[in-house]
């Protein structure tokens, strides 16, 4: 005569098997893939000149993470790059330190590939948490060295089909003490901004 497996067994059995499954997802399939998403922004009072701008936000790259090598760094900006965006901006975090099943990239190495990505008006970035617990100044300086505009405590005005508009950063809320008034006494007109932190 089989005997029935109590509830409690059948239940701890499952709890174990869905949490297998969600460490699977979490440290070997999400951080494996790569997720392009368009979205278009509805904004009020957006000048309609801007309307078609294509905006390319890239953030916490993290190269040297496991799943996240210089290969796959290339394959991200091959990607970009057939989108055609207008404008690229980076969201910090290029570099990680000390990650289990990851190994350490340079911040020169991840500049020599980040230089590849093209829009016509530029790449902008600001650093991250991590990269001033690495080396703030070092990762700055590979990137501005590969022609991407650094955003931290700056403003940027661009013109796009006759109208301008201002790209805004500020620097990491943990590292870089941002000074958003002083900042945005950066803008010089009434141009819309778009802010990146």
């Amino acid at each position: 005569m089989k005997m029935r497996k109590k509830p409690l067994e059948i239940a701890t059995t499952l709890v174990l098997i869905v949490l297998l499954a969600l460490g699977l997802w979490a440290f070997a399939f999400e951080p494996n893939s790569i997720v392009t998403r368009n979205t278009t922004i509805p904004l009020h009072n957006w000048p309609p000149a801007l309307e078609r701008l294509r905006i390319c936000l890239i953030s916490d790259l993290h190269v040297g993470a496991p799943f996240i090598s210089t290969g796959k760094l290339q394959r991200i900006v091959t990607l970009i790059n057939e989108s055609q965006p207008d404008l690229i901006v980076i969201a910090g975090d290029f570099v990680i330190q000390e990650v289990l099943g990851g190994s350490f990239v340079q911040p020169e190495t991840i500049a020599g590939e980040l230089k590849n990505l093209h829009a016509r008006y530029g790449v902008y970035a600001v650093l991250g948490n991590h990269d001033w617990l690495y080396n703030g100044a070092l990762v700055k300086n590979a990137l501005t060295r590969a022609g991407i505009v650094m955003l931290d405590h700056n403003a940027v005005r661009i013109e796009d089909n006759g109208q301008a508009l201002w790209l805004v950063g500020f620097g990491d809320l943990w590292m870089d003490n941002p000074d958003i008034t002083a900042t945005l006494a950066k803008v010089s007109d009434n141009a819309p901004i778009i802010a990146v932190t």
